[in-house]
């Protein structure tokens, strides 16, 4: 007779404060990617007044580019070896990184002519690559916080509505802070890139606070001793 108890697969679960705490990292990386989003083709265009038709190859080139990145960085992800564990670690990493170049996007040093295009091109595409280090291992650790199928499903919906909650309100919001800023400023383009720039600044402090709260708060078992070879898992697979 086989063991009833060796069949019974035995659950992570995951605390309330720990569920939160995870979510609430996903508050200033989506509010980042949702400025990029909602704002930036108006920034490229009407305040740096780059030619519409450069804009729109240099998005499609970034697009092509990130199809190729995504899984690059999850197979660094996925065979990294740390005591940190592999995804903390470079979460830590790209959102530092993240937030400097997408500061530094929205800030151009008075540049012009072709030293602007070629600035605005190494930006946008070190922004694509750096916000990937820290996008892949976010939502691949979601699934690793517990093998619980069900306790899964009750984790990623915080992380879902705070994606929703920060896209709102940038969106929403975005262009009145920008314009406050710029009148602060005694501007009389309300679109200038001051507003810009100090927006960009608050969200990126943003970033660093909800993911260090993430990175503080959310255990990751070490992955030093950790063999290559991967493990089925129990229950649902996910996805991101």
């Amino acid at each position: 007779m086989m063991n009833q108890s060796s069949q019974t697969p035995v659950y992570k679960k995951v605390s309330a404060r720990e569920k939160y705490d995870f979510g609430i990292g996903a508050i200033g990386k989506e509010a980042i990617c949702n400025m990029i989003g909602s704002f930036l083709m108006l920034y490229f265009t009407d305040t740096l007044f780059l030619v519409p038709a450069f804009v729109g190859i240099l998005f499609f080139v970034a697009r092509i580019w990130d199809a190729i990145n995504d899984p690059m960085m999850g197979m660094i992800v996925d065979n990294t070896r740390s005591r940190f564990g592999k995804f903390r670690i470079w979460l830590v990493i790209g959102t530092l990184v993240n937030a400097v170049v997408f500061v530094l996007l929205f800030h151009t040093f008075n540049l012009q002519g072709t030293s602007l295009y070629i600035y605005v091109t190494v930006m946008y595409i070190l922004y694509g690559m750096t916000y990937t280090i820290m996008d892949v291992p976010y939502w691949s650790w979601l699934p690793n916080l517990t093998n619980d199928p069900h306790e899964r499903e009750s984790v990623s919906v915080i992380p879902r509505f705070f994606v929703s909650l920060a896209g709102f309100s940038v969106a929403i919001f975005g262009l009145f802070v920008i314009n406050y800023f710029n009148q602060r400023a005694g501007l009389d383009n309300l679109y200038a890139e001051h507003g810009f720039t100090m927006f960009a600044i608050m969200i990126a402090i943003l970033f660093i606070v909800t993911i260090g709260i993430t990175v503080t708060n959310v255990k990751e078992e070490p992955t030093l001793d950790a063999k290559n070879e991967k493990k089925p898992e129990t229950g649902a697979e996910s996805h991101r």
